[in-house]
């Protein structure tokens, strides 16, 4: 592990910050002081990045939103909204982009 700003490899674990329904562990750097998380690209959210990934597979796939809440609340106990969702899909659009190249087969050929 590196210190993200100083990119320092003395670094202690300092805790956990928690979230409504992630945590993940805290870091502390022994050069600079800073305290950071490992990032993973799902920095700041609310939800877990495989509910997130799980609901724009989904949303890739051509499901309706309501739908997608709807099965989000029944299979994972996740009350997610329509809006969520599109903020997600704004926010990753190069990952549905990969995954929407995925989903659907070249019909080019």
């Amino acid at each position: 592990m590196r210190c993200s700003f100083c990119n320092s490899e003395r670094v202690v674990r300092a805790g956990k910050r928690k979230r409504k329904y992630v945590t993940k562990q805290q870091w502390r750097c022994l050069d600079c002081k800073r305290w950071f998380i490992e990032h993973d690209g799902f920095e700041g959210m609310t939800y877990q990045k495989e509910v997130i990934s799980e609901t724009l597979r989904l949303y890739v796939k051509g499901l309706p939103l309501n739908k997608i809440t709807n099965f989000m609340y029944q299979h994972r106990g996740y009350k997610i909204y329509g809006s969520r969702i599109l903020d997600w899909a704004k926010k990753y659009s190069e990952l549905v982009k990969k995954l929407e190249k995925r989903a659907k087969p070249n019909r080019n050929l």
